[in-house]
């Protein structure tokens, strides 16, 4: 479910024409990491996709976007601490988003934007995604364009199959090639996040994740039973994410950085996405805050925080415009 209110309903976005003169007010957006939890391949579709099954938590690792709406008809975008992964033209998922709908809507609004990354790139964290889904939200409340949430994630979808996700409030099941969407309650969970400085494109570890299927297919109910139940240890155990085989082959660093908590007691290590950010679920924060300063000891070069999953009571646990 989307934060943001509607007030004017459309039945067919492709046909609209924005009414309105923008709110010029400026916003600015946090945008959610996420984490993997259970990720899934059944196989490829026929339009060419993976069919998937993940279940997936924002966390407190927030990039932020500050959209000011113009009148004129031209999007001035710009990133800060993105670095060399980060493009900053029309190739960058936000403008393409911001693009898309603009030309889905033929408005003739623009923007200035601007984006803060905090998130990690090519990480397996969701930040391109979420930062999509963030320029999508405000700029339809900004541009007063009136998309349901429903129309705003069809958009979405073609821009990044985990886009989604990031329209909840906290943790969901995906299915399909990931627009199936069901909310899910957890408990709060507790993260210690390494991400190091090499990164693998999304892409090319899709590409070779079937090659590596060892053909069975892992039921997502062997995580949600232990969660029932309260058992976070089981529950750890039974974390599992089919996209680690595909980058075990494709990156050397991969194991190395996998060692890395066999120095502490996490109750469980996993790669998150196509990675290459890996994450040890903690007990509680202390047992996080622990696992943090030992690991920023042995992880040089390495980037290490801890983290917490978001849930739907939370009110920063999806984009969510500040005043």
């Amino acid at each position: 479910m989307c934060i943001l209110p509607h007030k004017h309903r459309i039945s067919n976005c492709r046909d609209h024409r924005s009414r309105f003169r923008p709110n010029t007010e400026p916003h600015t957006i946090l945008a959610p990491a996420k984490l993997n939890l259970f990720f899934e391949i059944h196989g490829k579709r026929p339009d060419g996709f993976h069919e998937i099954t993940s279940l997936a938590c924002p966390i407190d690792c927030y990039d932020t976007l500050t959209f000011e709406p113009t009148e004129d008809d031209v999007l001035d975008f710009d990133c800060s601490d993105g670095g060399t992964d980060v493009p900053t033209d029309e190739t960058n998922i936000v403008v393409r988003a911001l693009n898309l709908l603009k030309q889905e809507t033929k408005t003739k609004c623009g923007a200035i934007v601007r984006l803060t990354k905090r998130i990690p790139s090519q990480a397996g964290l969701g930040g391109g995604s979420s930062d999509a889904v963030a320029a999508l939200i405000v700029a339809n409340r900004s541009w007063k364009l009136g998309l349901t949430p429903e129309e705003l994630c069809r958009l979405a979808v073609t821009i990044g199959s985990d886009c989604p996700i990031f329209f909840q409030q906290g943790a969901s099941i995906s299915r399909g090639r990931g627009e199936l969407i069901e909310p899910i309650e957890l408990p709060s969970l507790h993260f210690v996040i390494i991400k190091p400085s090499e990164g693998l494109p999304t892409s090319a570890v899709y590409a070779e994740c079937l090659k590596h299927h060892d053909g069975t297919v892992r039921q997502l109910e062997s995580v949600l039973k232990p969660l029932k139940s309260g058992d976070l240890g089981e529950f750890g155990r039974q974390l599992f994410n089919r996209l680690e085989s595909s980058a075990a082959a494709l990156w050397n660093g991969y194991e190395t950085t996998k060692r890395l908590f066999e120095q502490v007691d996490c109750l469980a290590v996993q790669m998150s996405g196509s990675g290459t950010a890996f994450f040890g679920l903690c007990r509680d924060d202390r047992h996080a805050e622990r696992v943090t300063e030992k690991l920023n000891h042995v992880a040089s070069k390495r980037l290490v925080f801890r983290a917490r999953s978001l849930d739907h009571g939370n009110h920063r646990s999806s984009c969510k415009i500040d005043r």
